[in-house]
């Protein structure tokens, strides 16, 4: 296709696309009970975008994503009497979410595009996780320099999916992106620990403990916090054969050197006694982690 004629094409869509937003923008501003939100963007599969968009795909997006902040939050107009009110909107999260995959297909590497579904999508019902997971992997495919993206999936599936184990991983994932901050290790080894993946947890900053300099900022929180969790793979191991032995669970932690399980408990690099809930979860960094009655086990001096 010639230039001059693919350039006009793309010009009558983006005019077209702009018009037609801002029609609907002041539809809904006029009258939104019965505005449709809907823009020409939506109804445009993304590889006809692409098309169009040709080497402008990047400002298709930009319109895209100004499209859907237009549309979004709420607004506070002037009443009857002088005042002010909030307008109740009803959106169209089906279509919303379209335009997003939308503006992704145009450029799968533009930051505000995952950022926005984020703030939006799995907050609103009816909770499109699932939607909002598919655009963050997007992201994180098209942006391996960033461990943004990542980050929050590990955290939609920890708050929004409740599978802490997994959401573990997905943390330690984003820790290995160059220049990712020491804190998704140390959040990534705590929840892979609580999902009971104690040794991948341990596995993994390891790993990422030899490939870092002593000397780095976050190396000595890393370090403590593997201890802490062999620590913890120590007495799960040693309540494992506390119950093959005398077919229970222990009660208390201490119970375990006072049936010759273990000589002493593993010390805890951050000074608190190690607890067992009455799930039979250990932790290192609650020292009454019980709901009835705590448990306090010092480790040894």
């Amino acid at each position: 296709m010639p230039v001059l004629l693919r350039q006009g094409l793309l010009f009558i869509f983006l005019f077209g696309f702009y018009a037609a937003s801002y029609n609907t923008l002041l539809n809904l501003r006029a009258d939104q009970a019965t505005a449709s939100q809907r823009s020409v963007g939506w109804d445009l599969p993304p590889n006809a975008l692409k098309a169009l968009a040709g080497e402008f795909k990047g400002l298709a997006a930009d319109l895209m994503v100004l499209d859907i902040g237009a549309q979004l939050g709420t607004e506070v107009v002037r009443d009857a009497k002088g005042g002010y009110r909030i307008v109740t909107k009803h959106f169209d999260w089906d279509g919303i979410a379209r335009l997003f995959v939308s503006s992704q297909a145009l450029d799968p590497s533009f930051q505000q595009t995952f950022m926005l579904a984020e703030g939006w999508l799995p907050w609103e019902p009816p909770g499109m996780v699932a939607e909002t997971q598919e655009i963050l992997k997007t992201a994180a495919r098209n942006r391996p320099w960033d461990w943004q993206p990542t980050h929050i999936i590990g955290f939609n599936t920890y708050y929004f999916l409740n599978r802490p184990g997994e959401a573990g991983q997905i943390y330690l994932e984003a820790a290995k992106t160059p220049h990712a901050p020491p804190f998704l290790a140390i959040i990534g080894a705590r929840l892979a620990q609580k999902g009971g993946q104690t040794e991948a947890a341990i596995a993994v900053m390891k790993s990422m403990l030899s490939e870092k300099n002593s000397e780095e900022p976050g190396y000595a929180d890393m370090f403590d916090r593997l201890h802490a969790l062999e620590g913890v793979l120590v007495l799960e191991k040693a309540l494992q054969q506390y119950e093959k032995t005398f077919g229970q669970k222990p009660s208390e932690l201490v119970d375990l050197t006072n049936r010759g399980i273990l000589a002493t408990l593993p010390e805890n690099p951050y000074n608190l006694p190690y607890c067992l809930d009455e799930n039979g979860v250990i932790y290192f960094d609650r020292p009454q982690c019980r709901s009835a009655a705590p448990v306090s086990v010092q480790a040894p001096q």
